[in-house]
C-alpha cells in the first residue's frame, strides 16, 4: 500500500465521521442489510442491478422523507496531491448510481413474490484537489454531488490527514519490516 492510498483510507474515515454526524447511520457490515450489502476483497460492496460496487463510505439517512424510498448516501473519496479529479471518476459515479438505483430483488413466498425494500441512492464525490470543468458539467447533469476539499476552508482537514497519514504510514512500514515469518513445521 502506498502512502497516498493510506491517506485516502484515512480521509474515508474522516468523511465517515462527518457523514455520521450529519444524520446518517453508517452501513459498515453486510448484516445490516444482507439483501443489498456484502463483503468483498476491498471491503463493503453494494449490489446493483448488473454488478457490485465498492463504497468508501455508505450511510442511510436516519429518517425517511414522506412518499420516498429511504435515502442512502454513497460516498467516494479522492486523495490526490496535484491532479484534479476528472471526468472518468464522475462517469464511474454516474454508472454506479444508475446501477444501484435500478436494483431490486424479489423473494418467492408461498403464494406470490414479495418485493424487497428499495432505496434511493445519492452519490457524493469528495476530492482534495478539486474537479476539472468537464467533471463538474457531467456531475451537474447527473445529480452527482461534488465536494471540493481544495479550498482554504479545508486546509486544516487536509493538513491533519496528511500529517497523521505520514505518521501512521511510518508506523505501518516499521511494523511490516519487523514482523518475523512464522516458523515452518
Amino acid at each position: 500500500m502506498s502512502v497516498e492510498s493510506f491517506k485516502g483510507k484515512l480521509l474515508e474515515e474522516v468523511l465517515a465521521y462527518l457523514i455520521r454526524n450529519s444524520g446518517y447511520r453508517l452501513l459498515v457490515d453486510p448484516s445490516q442489510d444482507p439483501d443489498e450489502l456484502s463483503r468483498r476483497g476491498n471491503g463493503l460492496v453494494v449490489r446493483g442491478r448488473g454488478a457490485v460496487h465498492q463504497a468508501d463510505v455508505l450511510g442511510q439517512l436516519g429518517w425517511i422523507p414522506a412518499f420516498t424510498f429511504p435515502i442512502r448516501l454513497f460516498v467516494e473519496a479522492k486523495w490526490h496531491r496535484q491532479s484534479r479529479t476528472g471526468l472518468a471518476d464522475v462517469r464511474n459515479a454516474v454508472g454506479v448510481l444508475q446501477d444501484v438505483n435500478q436494483n431490486y430483488t424479489t423473494q418467492n413466498g408461498a403464494d406470490r413474490p414479495r418485493l424487497i425494500r428499495r432505496f434511493n441512492y445519492c452519490y457524493s464525490l469528495f476530492s482534495t484537489t478539486g474537479f476539472t470543468a468537464p467533471a463538474q458539467e457531467m456531475a451537474l447533469a447527473h445529480q452527482i454531488s461534488l465536494i471540493d476539499l481544495s479550498g482554504p476552508e479545508f486546509d486544516d482537514l487536509r493538513r491533519v490527514v496528511d500529517e497523521l497519514g505520514d505518521f501512521l504510514y511510518e508506523l505501518y512500514e516499521a511494523e511490516e519490516q519487523t514482523e518475523e515469518p512464522e516458523p515452518e513445521e
